[in-house]
């Protein structure tokens, strides 16, 4: 199951990145989940906190489950279950940035935090349980 949630937030962050690559190339670019101006994943993706280091949060969570599902199919249960806490510590500043700072819901977002909590609750049980 731990593995099916990184592949699927695997899935979510290159969408996200497409969004952002098509953005890049044309800035008339509309996704479909650019609903309104206070629900728009592009708002996000644009934003001075779409990046961390200079690299896309999209790719960065690429990484992130690329490492879960690997520390997942080699049984390493303790880093996964730490490594999808460190994920959710991330999520909580992410999710109060886009609805506190940028002031938008961006689908894609919460999509990609429910899974991470979602991870978290998985791991948890998995080690501890």
């Amino acid at each position: 199951m731990i593995i099916g949630l990184a592949l699927f937030g695997i899935i979510l962050c290159l969408y996200g990145f497409a969004i952002e690559q098509q953005i890049r190339k044309n800035s008339r670019y509309k996704p479909v989940c650019d609903i309104s101006d206070s629900i728009s994943c592009s708002k996000a993706i644009k934003s001075a906190y779409g990046k961390m280091l200079g690299v896309p949060n999209t790719l960065l969570g690429v990484c992130f489950y690329l490492a879960l599902m690997f520390l997942q199919y080699f049984h390493f249960s303790a880093l996964v279950f730490y490594l999808a806490l460190l994920g959710a510590l991330v999520t909580i500043f992410l999710a109060f940035i886009l609805y506190a700072r940028i002031k938008t819901l961006c689908i894609l977002c919460t999509i990609a935090y429910v899974v991470n909590f979602l991870l978290l609750y998985l791991s948890y049980h998995q080690y501890l349980g």
